[in-house]
């Protein structure tokens, strides 16, 4: 723990499920949107706090989450005030003043968007009176009481996702503004290795980076930020705003209208306003459009999604059985981590496909939802099995140097046991599908 005198919690509110199905697997604000995450944003803007995040049980081993009995330690780290700060809550250099009055007042105050709790001041008095609920933030009711609590009240116009498309929407906006806040830097512009360029001053070039004869970025509608150790290979086309992660092979293809690829991924083929987290594979064609898609799930050879219905008509999405329209006509699919689709897997508008789900048979899914450990198609349908689930993630995450970890293997048995009864009425279906 540092010497700072104050202390910054990043939690989670009770709706980390219009997250799903991304948020099974990690903490709102370790969602990636731009160039970052939320929480790599907060950390860069209140450097100076002794910064903890506070998420759901299963997650925190892993997120390095607080539990009930470090919580209980920091009783002795004589803190003088306490931030809160909603994991949904997107900090940008635009957001200055309100920065700086949160790390200026010593009231105890909550700032709002919406009725949602967006960041809160508390004096050490009044945090420790609130503790037990400050701890389960992610409960319902629990934000309502903080803002109850609060002397003053504000409202504060920030960008604060609030499901799992906001971020795809607003994804090409973020890219532009993460370049201008973290890799506009002077000199950082000049090597291109044999790509062909458009509009150099907008493209950022990490270390390592290998861009082959025969491969263009174009920037002419957005920067393009490609991080160290980037391969980009021979006949792929990249076009801003985009933003490629360490360590990724981009193999051929092309990747437009504002894409976020995370680090360790393999990208072929066409993808479109798409974010993937990061380890994760789609290295052959097929086209993937207004997607989301977790870690470590592999894309068969031509796995393809619409994002768009055929009467243009507003897209809904099904999230733990629940239906919400979106507002959109172009929304693509929602993938879970550790997800596997065979050759010719196509989605329809708006899938939502769980966590660990193997899909196969070079069909078309028509549902909506498909629940996490699902196995099969809409003709077939069965369970993944949890043991072998977790003997092929270990598997996976062998091949690319990281361990199974005990603690990811209780997350793997809770979203296990949480998926059951969406699970078995998903298999309970099988019969409506099957061609006479």
């Amino acid at each position: 723990m540092n010497a700072s005198k104050d202390c910054l919690f990043v939690f989670e509110d009770e709706f980390f499920n219009n997250f799903y199905p991304i948020s099974s697997s990690r903490p709102v604000s370790h969602i990636l949107a731009g160039a970052k995450t939320n929480l790599e944003r907060i950390k860069h803007h209140f450097s100076e706090f002794s910064i903890f995040t506070l998420c759901r049980p299963q997650l925190s081993n892993i997120f390095n989450g607080l539990n009930k009995q470090s919580f209980e330690e920091l009783k002795n780290a004589n803190f003088e005030k306490v931030l809160l700060i909603n994991g949904n809550a997107v900090f940008r250099y635009t957001d200055s003043r309100f920065i700086n009055e949160l790390k200026k007042s010593d009231d105890f105050i909550a700032y709002i968007n919406d009725e949602i709790l967006i960041a809160a001041i508390l004096p050490m008095k009044a945090f420790w009176e609130l503790n037990e609920d400050i701890l389960c933030l992610y409960y319902d009711g629990k934000q309502k009481k903080i803002i109850e609590e609060s002397k003053q009240t504000y409202h504060v116009d920030i960008l604060s996702f609030s499901n799992i498309w906001e971020p795809l929407l607003n994804n090409p906006m973020l890219i532009e503004s993460d370049f201008n806040e973290y890799y506009n830097i002077k000199g950082s512009h000049k090597y291109f290795a044999d790509s062909y360029v458009y509009k150099r001053s907008k493209i950022f070039f990490g270390d390592n980076v290998c861009a082959e004869a025969a491969s263009v970025l174009d920037a002419r509608e957005g920067p393009i930020i490609i991080e160290k150790d980037v391969e980009v290979k021979p006949f792929t086309y990249i076009k801003g705003p985009a933003f490629i992660g360490n360590g990724c092979k981009l193999v051929g293809g092309k990747i437009t209208g504002g894409c976020s690829i995370g680090s360790g991924c393999k990208i072929g083929g066409e993808i479109e306003n798409t974010i993937i987290i990061a380890n994760s594979n789609k290295s052959h064609e097929g086209f993937i459009g207004h997607a989301y898609i977790g870690e470590w799930v592999n894309l068969g050879a031509l796995t393809t999604n619409s994002n768009l219905a055929n009467n243009y008509s507003e897209i809904s999405v099904k999230q733990n059985g629940i239906i919400t329209k979106t507002g959109n006509i172009k929304i693509g699919c929602f993938i879970g981590d550790h997800t596997k689709t065979g050759i010719g897997i196509t989605l329809n508008t708006g899938a939502v496909i769980g966590f660990s789900c193997n899909l196969f048979g070079g069909t078309l899914i028509l549902e909506k939802e498909v629940p996490s450990f699902a196995w099969g198609n809409d003709f077939i349908r069965r369970t993944v099995n949890l043991k072998k689930a977790m003997q092929t993630a270990e598997i996976v995450l062998t091949r690319r140097n990281y361990k199974l970890k005990e603690n990811h293997r209780n997350l793997f048995e809770h979203i296990y046991i949480e998926s059951e009864e969406l699970r078995k009425n998903w298999a309970a279906k099988n019969s409506k599908y099957i061609r006479k």
